[in-house]
């Protein structure tokens, strides 16, 4: 996987690029920078350009082939999209202005071309920093490859203390997981950038990796803790957590059991996810495992949607049918006896029972039209899906 143009015009050397044509091919790859400049020996002018370039390079140029004449570009233009180039970066040195007609090509092509000015970056600059970042995002989706394979494949304890190790030959015995989701959408680069953070300040014995769009980060410890207990264990997760520079309050958090071999690192992984998912579902902060209770059976098969739906359809209806459980004998009938006893004496204490029912059966049947009419707007809603 490479980076996309788009990712690229983020990058120092980059970020001054201004796009002049081909604005809808921005979310082509590139998989290395390259350079095209020679001098164009007017004796060949009989001859085609000729462009040797790789499918996806992005090409650099100072287009001092045609200084002296323009009509060169827009046939070295053909050529790097003939040969699948993703794009082109002009130096200003010969060039302030294209011709028209390579503008309109461009556009046509959806092929992106940009000026730089002559005293911007370096060519070397440019190509190291596209390789630098081509070789983390790689190294990133590998990583991301591993961490989908343990929440997802079943695997012996074997070849999970043989992938922890490749995640980290500096993993000790015992291990727990973190799980962050950010409460606000954060691009990949922004989040590469708190994981690049976080693994500088975490220690050799702990590692933070991206996945899909949240972070886990993997604590593991010597053997000193096995026989730990939950008041050790909750201090480990306090000094974690709060050694972190990252706002808590910006995240969901979620936190595994601790384990005592790190051949459960895929059951630590499984677990800090779903109790993520929980908090982020009951709109809390942090969560531990141990407290998700039936959703621990319920995450294995884990759709957002799905999940937010069932809360509120049953959990939510639960609470509605304790309200209604209690409503006749507790919540009105106690209340209503108190007040008419003590003006109507006992004649009073035989009027709260009916007076009661009256005021229950006209709040029951409140909730009773409103969900009604809730199901009758589900209904249409399916039907016209």
């Amino acid at each position: 996987m490479a980076i996309t143009i788009l990712e690229a015009m983020k990058l120092p050397t980059l970020k001054d690029f201004e796009l002049i044509a081909g604005y809808r091919g921005l979310d082509r790859e590139i998989q290395r920078a390259s350079i095209l400049d020679y001098e164009y020996e007017k004796s060949l002018s009989d001859k085609p350009i000729q462009t040797y370039f790789e499918k996806e390079d992005f090409v650099i140029s100072s287009l001092i082939y045609a200084k002296d004449d323009p009509s060169l570009i827009l046939e070295s233009v053909k050529g790097l999209v003939s040969d699948g180039v993703s794009g082109l970066a002009v130096k200003n040195i010969y060039y302030d202005v294209l011709p028209e007609e390579v503008i309109k090509y461009a556009n046509q092509m959806d092929f992106p071309i940009f000026m730089f000015d002559k005293k911007g970056s370096y060519y070397e600059d440019i190509v190291t920093e596209i390789y630098d970042k081509n070789k983390e995002k790689n190294s990133i989706s590998y990583q991301e490859a591993k961490i989908g394979i343990l929440l997802k494949e079943d695997m012996d304890k074997s070849s999970v203390k043989n992938m922890a190790k490749d995640f980290n030959i500096s993993f000790k015995e015992n291990v727990f997981s973190i799980c962050l989701k950010p409460k606000k959408y954060i691009d990949e680069n922004s989040l590469t950038n708190i994981i690049n953070l976080l693994n500088r300040d975490l220690g050799a014995s702990h590692a933070a990796y991206r996945y899909h769009g949240i972070i886990f980060i993997i604590c593991t410890y010597e053997d000193s803790h096995k026989e730990n207990k939950s008041t050790e264990f909750s201090r480990l997760v306090r000094l974690m957590i709060y050694s972190l520079f990252l706002d808590l309050n910006d995240y969901y958090i979620g936190i595994s059991n601790f384990h005592k071999y790190i051949d459960e690192l895929n059951f630590a992984l499984k677990e800090s996810m779903y109790a993520m998912r929980v908090a982020s579902i009951e709109g809390e902060n942090i969560k531990y495992y141990y407290e998700i209770g039936v959703y621990k059976l319920l995450m294995p098969s884990y759709s957002e949607g799905y999940m937010i739906n069932f809360y509120s359809d049953t959990i939510g209806k639960i609470k509605q049918s304790m309200f209604l459980t209690l409503l006749r004998q507790v919540i009105l009938f106690i209340p209503i006896i108190s007040v008419i006893s003590k003006f109507m004496g006992m004649k009073g204490v035989w009027m709260s029972q009916p007076i009661a029912d009256i005021l229950a059966a006209i709040i029951i049947t409140v909730f009773l039209v409103r969900e009604i009419k809730h199901n009758k707007t589900n209904n249409s809603e399916c039907k016209i899906i």
